[in-house]
């Protein structure tokens, strides 16, 4: 059950917070990891599953797949990458005492393919993935970019990039993307996609000025000890940062400080409303397949709705005992609010930190959103099955009826969790994400559209 469990908390959750699943004993050695990573890369190149299966996979890994299962996975997920051109590069950090990770990027003629590989200090592989594979784009002639450094003096700098129009209009509006669950990069990669990149050079030819960084959990991760994680709250992961971006683009004299929004999508659609309320005091926020329901609601909805949509390799009885583990995690879910906050740091809830979730438990996102007044932009894909048009952008109507005059409300029908097209023999699940697709370009006008509307120009 460990397996299955793991995949479905993965798409609840984006790619998950940055904590080890993975056990072992004695010191890592990136430079070994890292040789390690170019050998079973080498071997992946030339289609040799079977000698990585027998020479690298841990006995853990062996018990989750087989070698055709590895070789089979492999192929389906690059068949439309085109021909192999390269190993652009393989680079290695430790992670923890047991484990480094090995990254690989992959050039091909058509796409971009990235490998994430989880090494023990036996030089044996862990833990396997593609984190994603994109098509490679250029930056459109009507903008330019920039380096910047998000938090920069703090003890958790992030690397960001600004798009900003070729031609900028004086006072024209700046954005900052807020990412949504586990450790994203600038882009907001998720497995084929890049939305924020999208929205970020869709709108800077609008005119709109964009800032997008990696979050914290992408960066920092190997500075997170365990004994920090259980009391991680979404205010280290998220908002902090986000007021530290604001802040950067308010203190740019090509901006107005009284012009600058923020966009968040899903996770950081549902914090959006509380950072500008600690801090980011912007212009008007833009909620992107956010929610207000609480977050342990959402990814039991989504387990159960994975449990009715994608079980079809699990048995009568996996799908039982998976229930079960979903309705045990629901309980302890309504009891959250009588646990003491102790209770909760030492507690687990769909696979993370009980604290985690009462920490937010203690801010209603929708009565948040409420008190703003300013503009609100909420959109919502209607083919999106993480949050739904029925349970999550009619909660926002709820709690935003009697404000309906500062809020735009938009769904796009066919549109999926990032704002995609849900097409394809596996629309309706995860595997859709793995084709390569760009954000629909009617949802960044819209946006560019509402920004121009209200914005103190």
């Amino acid at each position: 059950m460990n397996k299955f469990t793991v995949k479905i908390l993965t798409v609840a959750l984006g790619a998950g917070l940055v904590l080890s699943a993975c056990s072992g004993e004695g010191d890592t050695d990136s430079e070994s990891a890292e040789q390690t990573g170019e050998e079973i890369i080498s071997k992946l190149i030339n289609e040799e599953y079977e000698d990585i299966y027998s020479e690298y996979f841990t006995a853990n890994l062996q018990a989750s797949l087989s070698s055709d299962d590895f070789g089979d996975n492999w192929e389906r997920r690059t068949e439309d990458a085109g021909s192999f051109l390269e190993i652009s590069s393989i680079t290695a950090a430790d992670w923890n005492d047991t484990h480094s990770v090995a990254e690989a990027i992959l050039e091909y003629t058509e796409s971009t393919v990235e490998v994430r590989m989880t090494i023990n200090s036996d030089d044996q592989l862990d833990g396997f993935n593609i984190t994603r594979i994109y098509a490679s784009n250029e930056l459109p002639e009507g903008a330019v970019e920039e380096e910047v450094t998000i938090g920069e003096g703090t003890d958790y700098e992030l690397g960001g990039t600004l798009t900003i129009p070729a031609e900028p209009l004086d006072g024209a509006p700046a954005v900052v993307l807020v990412h949504g669950s586990g450790p994203i990069d600038r882009d907001g990669s998720a497995f084929a996609y890049k939305p924020f990149r999208d929205l970020a050079w869709g709108l800077a030819e609008n005119g709109v000025a964009v800032l997008r960084y990696d979050k914290r959990t992408y960066t920092h991760s190997a500075s997170m000890d365990p004994d920090s994680m259980n009391r991680f709250t979404v205010n280290e992961e998220t908002i902090e940062d986000a007021v530290r971006a604001a802040d950067l683009l308010k203190s740019d004299d090509r901006f107005n400080e009284e012009n600058i929004y923020l966009i968040g999508h899903s996770l950081g659609g549902m914090l959006a409303p509380r950072i500008d309320k600690d801090g980011g005091d912007f212009a008007g926020v833009a909620i992107l397949a956010g929610s207000p329901r609480p977050l342990w609601e959402i990814i039991y909805d989504q387990n159960i709705n994975m449990l009715e949509n994608e079980s079809a390799e699990m048995s009568e009885q996996e799908k039982t005992e998976f229930l079960h583990l979903v309705e045990a995690e629901m309980q302890k879910a309504r009891n959250l609010e009588e646990m003491t906050d102790e209770e909760a740091a030492q507690s687990t809830l769909f696979g993370l930190p009980a604290y985690y979730f009462k920490e937010m438990d203690q801010y209603n996102p929708g009565e948040i959103a409420a008190e703003l007044d300013k503009p609100l932009f909420i959109a919502q894909g209607e083919a999106d099955f993480q949050v739904s048009v029925e349970e999550d952008f009619s909660a926002w109507h709820d709690y935003l009826e009697e404000t309906d005059d500062n809020v735009t409300f938009i769904t796009y029908p066919q549109l999926n969790h990032f704002f995609v097209p849900s097409e394809g023999p596996e629309a309706g699940t995860a595997g859709e994400y793995e084709r390569s697709a760009t954000v629909e370009a009617q949802v960044i006008a819209d946006i560019a559209e509402w920004m121009e509307e209200t914005s103190g120009n």
